[in-house]
């Protein structure tokens, strides 16, 4: 099991709508705490009838799960399987892993930067160091693999996406192996 990167890039003018919603809404309160004793707020505590995300993001976490074979299943317990994140300089996340939602699936996480920061928020998965290029997603089974990222440095937050899935472990191994 590894890492691997979604082969399609997020279209730039979907990655910008994504990020101007984040732009516009961090400061609101269904940004909370991400409780990674770090410096970061998401979306993740809080429950879709509480704010709406645009429809690029439902449009996007579709193509993914249609690629990779993941539409069938259920999604992760936060809104829509989707969580948009804003970390700001000093953030940093432990290493650890997610829950699984459901036992016998797997959580998975396909990770997208919106905007990087000037330095530092760097992914190790498994203390291996995976770049995290602009638009580009990087998939990974969060509840199986330990992750952790750097501490964010400079003046920029780094704001990210994630499209989460729960898949069974052959469905994930079909899909790494379909985009190795």
């Amino acid at each position: 099991m590894k890492p691997f990167y979604f082969p399609t890039p997020i279209e730039d003018t979907e990655r910008l709508v994504l990020l101007d919603w984040v732009l516009e809404n961090h400061d609101k309160s269904f940004f909370k705490d991400a409780k990674m004793r770090g410096n970061r707020i998401t979306t993740r505590y809080t429950d879709e009838q509480h704010f709406c995300f645009p429809e690029e993001a439902t449009k996007i976490r579709n193509k993914i799960a249609d690629a990779l074979e993941f539409s069938k299943n259920p999604l992760p317990h936060f809104s829509n399987g989707m969580v948009a994140s804003y970390a700001l300089p000093g953030d940093t996340c432990y290493a650890h892993r997610d829950p699984r939602w459901y036992p016998s699936l797997w959580t998975v996480h396909c990770n997208v930067i919106l905007s990087p920061p000037e330095s530092g928020g760097d992914l190790f998965i498994e203390n291996v160091q995976y770049e995290m290029p602009t638009g580009q997603p990087i998939c990974y089974p969060v509840s199986e693999m330990t992750h952790q990222t750097t501490l964010i440095k400079g003046e920029k937050p780094r704001i990210m996406w994630i499209f989460g899935f729960c898949v069974s472990p052959t469905e994930y191994l079909n899909a790494q192996e379909k985009f190795k």
